[in-house]
């Protein structure tokens, strides 16, 4: 058997290299997600539209064509935004208290 086969005998190190890579992996994912969103939301938004609209050509696909990506993308993305929630949800917390500890003008880390 590997010693590197079970995530109890990992070291703390590897540990954490392991999260800051799936932390970086759901964070650029998220960026390009959410890009695509928004890019084919103002392609969509500025298309013609209209009676057979849905059939105009734009950048070789139909308007119900980037409709359907649009929407799918959008479901990923939001996926990926829960997943992202739960990954970084003590951060999150964290960060949170820091930031209402520091409008009431305590001193968070004392």
């Amino acid at each position: 058997m590997n010693a590197h086969s079970s995530p109890a005998s990992q070291s703390p190190r590897s540990r954490a290299r392991g999260q800051a890579r799936l932390r970086g992996f759901i964070a650029i994912s998220m960026i390009a997600l959410w890009a695509i969103v928004a890019l084919t939301g103002f392609l969509l938004e500025f298309a013609p539209s209209g009676q057979r609209s849905g059939r105009l050509f734009i950048l070789a696909l139909t308007k119900t064509q980037w409709g359907d990506i649009h929407f799918w993308m959008s479901i990923a993305a939001g996926a990926l935004t829960i997943i992202h929630l739960m990954v970084d949800w003590k951060a999150l917390k964290a960060c949170a208290r820091y930031l209402i500890s520091a409008e009431r003008g305590e001193r968070p880390c004392e």
